[in-house]
């Protein structure tokens, strides 16, 4: 079947053309239903972290992702108004920390992280500055330390590509899960 042919085939926009929301929806309305949809992609929580001038930086995440394993790069996106993300962008090195269920405060300590609040660093798990110097997890699921290869900014998030240089990977356990609103884990599959 050539691609003209193809029920599926959706054309290329044109160059400079818009294609969003605003186009088919009010803001508003694509928002909140993208908000409710997304609720129902389940995702691994991650802890994302960074060191930059002395100080360790970190945030939660469920938008992770293995990208190739020839080089090995996995992504990670990030709200582009946060400290982390500024510190990696100075930086250019990141870890990503995968959690297990039994981790789930480290998970909310590092959703909580901001000004004013208790270091997240502090609240448990051993931290250490690895091959790149980002904070890696002892005991997590699997801990990746990179270099930032790419970033993809975009007006609330950015995608950052990681070229990984070492990783670790610790006893199997259940992982820590997030699906609509609520931590668990997965069940036998």
């Amino acid at each position: 079947m050539s691609i003209g042919a193809s029920t599926s085939w959706v054309p290329r926009p044109e160059v400079g053309a818009h294609h969003g929301p605003s186009d088919y929806l009010s803001a508003e309305f694509a928002r909140e239903h993208f908000r409710q949809a997304m609720r129902g992609l389940a995702g691994a929580v991650n802890i994302v972290t960074t060191t930059h001038a002395g100080d360790r930086f970190g945030l939660t995440a469920t938008a992770v992702c293995s990208v190739s394993a020839d080089p090995p790069r996995i992504l990670a996106c990030v709200n582009v108004g946060g400290r982390t993300f500024r510190a990696l962008m100075d930086s250019r090195r990141m870890a990503i920390n995968v959690l297990a269920l039994d981790q789930q405060y480290i998970a909310d300590a590092f959703a909580k992280f901001g000004e004013g609040r208790q270091d997240p660093f502090s609240v448990g798990g051993e931290w250490l500055a690895e091959g790149t110097g980002a904070p890696v997890l002892q005991g997590a699921l699997a801990s990746f330390d990179c270099v930032v290869a790419e970033l993809f900014v975009t007006p609330s998030h950015a995608i950052i590509i990681g070229e990984i240089r070492d990783l670790k990977v610790a006893q199997e356990r259940p992982p820590l899960m997030y699906y609509d609103g609520t931590y668990g884990t997965l069940e036998a599959l």
